[in-house]
């Protein structure tokens, strides 16, 4: 039981630095394009399809897909033996 809760710490810790570095990496983005230091409402607005399409984002949207799963099925398990 302690095993499952340690791997879900682990988990959630990868997925918490991946959500992150994306969600940092996608400000640097928007800054880059609007040329200012803090975008404005409108680039603010395009984030999300900016992060759902931009090639740039795959390897996060991957990662995050993934170690989302694994926390649904860490949690699954834990709720199955508890």
């Amino acid at each position: 039981m302690v095993a499952i809760l340690v791997a879900q710490g682990i988990v959630f810790a990868i997925w918490a630095f991946v959500a992150f570095r994306a969600l940092f990496r996608l400000f640097a983005l928007l800054r880059y394009r609007s040329g200012e230091a803090i975008p404005g409402i409108a680039t603010s607005l395009s984030a999300p399809r900016v992060f759902l399409t931009d090639h740039a984002f795959r390897k996060d949207r991957r990662w995050l897909g993934l170690m989302t799963l694994l926390m649904f099925l860490i949690s699954a398990v834990f709720a199955a033996r508890h």
